[in-house]
């Protein structure tokens, strides 16, 4: 994966999870490479972790990176990682569909909807 270096990235990355189609909740995690040109392999993958609650225009990027998702259904789970772009609009980083840390630890509203999902799903089929 290559992502262009953004300039405001210091102001951290907002990890907005989507369970099922819908907003669950949203972290900001601070940046996790600090030092140009060094390599911390045991560096923390989502350091200073804080709640976010995200702006308007977090949440209409996010559902649009969803809504280009190829599926019929809305998928289990998706997380959205944006960040601030030069202008200060919000740009997406990674659209997560495989084994993100949905940071259900953080929000326990978020555990309860994902079993609850989960549940549903498996009887569904």
């Amino acid at each position: 994966m290559v992502q262009p270096y953004l300039s405001r990235i210091d102001e951290g990355e907002r990890a907005l999870v989507f369970l099922g189609g819908a907003f669950s909740h949203a972290m900001r995690k601070g940046p996790v490479l600090t030092d140009v040109g060094i390599v911390d392999n045991d560096r923390d993958a989502h350091p200073d972790l804080v709640p976010h609650q995200p702006s308007c225009a977090e949440l209409d990027l996010a559902h649009a990176a969803l809504a280009a998702v190829p599926a019929r259904d809305a998928p289990l789970y998706a997380r959205i990682d944006v960040a601030m772009g030069d202008d200060g609009s919000p740009v997406v980083m990674e659209l997560e569909l495989v084994e993100p840390n949905l940071f259900l630890t953080h929000s326990p509203s978020g555990l309860r909807r994902f079993t609850d999902l989960v549940h549903e799903r498996a009887a569904a089929h």
